[in-house]
């Protein structure tokens, strides 16, 4: 497995946020993380702002696919106070939240990575990671919560509630 390193400034993350995202990644295929070297956790203040970085609905960055240049490695960097933000209060204690809205900047940037390993599935970079966002999502989902599949309709009625609040 990947290692997942701590690089913040003048803040704390969630003591679930490591766990989640190395739980996120156990679903993960190995041969789909190789030649990444790490995922770094860090804050907005550490961030570097850069356009092409994953945002949220208001245009703040969530997360960015770096790619392996002269010599280093590639890695994916996730800007946590901004991710955690989204998860909404009273579900912040319940671990499928955590992993639907991590899962969905994690696994978009392993998707930038899949895509330019030479495993793209779509026409551009973009819709590419998504598309491999929807896909590790989906296993993940299967993975640990099969349990959950004939209350999917009701899950989705929640999801949509809290998608458009």
């Amino acid at each position: 497995m990947i290692p997942v390193r701590e690089e913040y400034h003048s803040y704390v993350a969630p003591r679930w946020f490591r766990s989640t995202v190395e739980r996120l990644l156990s679903a993960v295929p190995e041969s789909h993380l190789t030649g990444l070297a790490a995922i770094v956790l860090t804050n907005g203040m550490t961030f570097a702002r850069d356009r092409r970085a994953r945002r949220n609905r208001k245009r703040q960055s969530l997360g960015r696919y770096y790619v392996a240049r002269r010599g280093e490695p590639a890695y994916i960097e996730l800007i946590v106070d901004e991710i955690v933000k989204d998860v909404p209060a009273p579900f912040d204690r319940f671990q499928l939240p955590r992993d639907l809205t991590v899962g969905r900047v994690l696994f978009h940037e392993v998707g930038h990575h899949l895509h330019l390993t030479s495993r793209g599935v779509g026409r551009s970079n973009e819709s590419s990671a998504e598309l491999w966002k929807d896909r590790l999502s989906r296993m993940h989902i299967q993975r640990r919560y099969g349990y959950l599949r004939p209350f999917t309709p009701l899950l989705r009625l929640v999801r949509n509630v809290i998608k458009h609040r």
